[in-house]
């Protein structure tokens, strides 16, 4: 198959790691840039980016690029694009726009000539023009606009690829799959300890470290990809990446979750017991100051409130109990705590062995490991 161009976004400290995902899918020639990797692949690769990924928000295919002087040259260049190969002439549509420094004062405008151009296409080849549908559409088209050049994508995922559709229940301060995703791969852990989070809220550590563990795709429980809609999707190959995944039945550790809050932990419960992970992780209500491992070496990665979303009445002392509990219960452990609390950080008082900036949705965070020799 011919080799076409794609771009994973992510968030911002991630890029990283998705690229090392996307050589291990398959991807050649894999471009670090801006929230996101350019690769080069197959059909079959862009399906399998979008089932296996655990850190990528969404997949474009790159169409067409073209350079423009004015609003007709930028009409007539989309005008040219056969869309009609992935869109069909009944079906729906959306376009959107990214504009940086150029002739368009609004992204609003560009995404509405370039919708004017593609019906107007259709309307002469057929005489009947796609519909516009901006929540659903079968085909999601994208611009991205620098100065006078122009990249026209296709959106192959639909919605954001964090939608697991595992979460049946969301903690008021949720923690990003993705995000979560990627604190386990920062980690370094293997799977070969158990791991423990004793703030769980909702459970989304402890559920993407169990799916990575028994290689479950990221996509698993997810019912649609934007390119189900395309006029050229091709049903046997998607159900070729789909059966090539080698699920684990059984794994030699186990996953351990508290919360002091009956609440968010009944959430986690649901969340664990939607994904049908209740064999491996095991959840109990209790404070923080009362957790053990049951075995060590084990990972320990949390996530505590940041005084953002979710107020505490005090942080400092939080925190402080949070470092204490470390050191005190958790030797020959290893400990990764993801905030945006620069100020509370300091109550663990404990020595970082390394210290990152993070992104846990729009709030810059620090992601933080600990020794616990």
């Amino acid at each position: 198959m011919k080799k076409e161009i794609f771009i994973a976004k992510t968030y911002q400290g991630i890029e990283p790691l998705l690229l090392n995902e996307l050589e291990e899918l398959g991807a050649v020639c894999c471009e670090i840039l801006s929230r996101g990797v350019r690769f080069k692949g197959d059909l079959e690769l862009l399906y399998r980016v979008n089932y296996f990924s655990r850190l990528s928000i969404r997949v474009l295919w790159q169409i067409a690029t073209f350079s423009f002087r004015n609003n007709n040259q930028y009409y007539d260049a989309i005008y040219n694009i056969s869309v009609e190969q992935f869109l069909a002439q009944d079906g729906t549509m959306a376009v959107s726009a990214t504009l940086h420094d150029t002739i368009f004062n609004t992204p609003l405008f560009a995404a509405l000539l370039a919708k004017d151009a593609i019906c107007d296409r259709f309307r002469a080849k057929t005489n009947v023009r796609p519909s516009i549908d901006k929540d659903a559409p079968d085909v999601q088209f994208h611009l991205h606009i620098h100065k006078n050049e122009a990249t026209f994508y296709l959106d192959s995922s639909g919605e954001s690829l964090h939608k697991r559709e595992y979460k049946k229940s969301n903690h008021i301060a949720p923690l990003n799959e993705i995000t979560a995703a990627a604190m386990v791969q920062f980690s370094g852990w293997k799977g070969d300890t158990d791991l423990i989070d004793f703030m769980c809220g909702s459970g989304t550590i402890l559920i993407e470290a169990a799916m990575l563990a028994l290689q479950i795709p990221a996509g698993f429980y997810r019912s649609y990809y934007g390119f189900f809609s395309w006029k050229n999707f091709d049903k046997k190959l998607w159900n070729k990446v789909v059966s090539s995944a080698e699920i684990k039945d059984d794994i030699p550790v186990d996953f351990y979750g508290s919360d002091i809050s009956s609440r968010f932990l009944g959430m986690a419960q649901t969340n664990v017991q939607n994904a049908s992970l209740d064999d491996f992780i095991h959840l109990k209500k209790s404070d923080l100051l009362k957790t053990v491992p049951q075995k060590t070496p084990a990972m320990v990665i949390i996530n505590p409130p940041y005084n953002e979303r979710l107020e505490i009445e005090d942080i400092d002392t939080l925190y402080k109990q949070i470092g204490d509990t470390l050191k005190q219960c958790y030797k020959n452990c290893t400990a990764m705590i993801i905030t945006s609390n620069k100020e509370a950080i300091k109550s663990i008082g404990l020595r970082t062995s390394q210290k990152m900036t993070f992104f846990n949705g729009p709030l810059e965070c620090k992601l933080l490991r600990y020794e616990l020799y």
